[in-house]
């Protein structure tokens, strides 16, 4: 009986193992023809705007406000899985996005301090999805910028 049931246990763990999302990569968006958005382009859909922004790693959704000056502030619209309590991944990487922080807009990329480290990110983009690779996260790609055609 306890061997059926360890059996059992070992297929559903390989069944949702198989389901799982693929993790998208720089590799991958540039596979799929996504473009580099220009300096111009970032700045006319981010400063003086609000836009919703999701983390692909732990499927938070936010709303974030960034004024003319590039200073933002965000709002949790829906919180993080809790499955981000043991993921290695998430806990060890830089937070995604911090009330008061400031960016700038340079060379086609966002400048971001969280007050220890800097980092840029690069906003790929195809038809109306848009995301976001930040230099620090090894071509893993983490955010995506949901435009709401209102």
């Amino acid at each position: 009986m306890k061997l059926i049931i360890l059996i059992f246990v070992l297929a559903k763990l390989s069944v949702s193992t198989v389901i799982a999302e693929p993790k998208l990569t720089l590799a991958s968006l540039e596979k799929q023809q996504y473009k580099v958005m220009t300096s111009k382009e970032i700045s006319t859909l981010l400063l003086g705007k609000t836009i919703t922004l999701k983390d692909l790693l732990s499927k938070a959704i936010y709303e974030v406000a960034i004024n003319e000056d590039g200073l933002t502030k965000k709002k949790v619209i829906k919180e993080k899985s809790p499955k981000t309590l043991t993921s290695i991944e998430y806990n060890s990487r830089a937070a995604l996005l911090s009330d008061g922080l400031e960016i700038t807009i340079k060379g086609n990329k966002i400048i971001t301090s969280d007050g220890i480290r800097t980092y840029k990110s690069t906003l790929y983009k195809k038809d109306n999805l848009i995301y976001g690779v930040r230099d620090i996260d090894h071509d893993s790609v983490n955010f995506q910028i949901i435009i709401d055609n209102k």
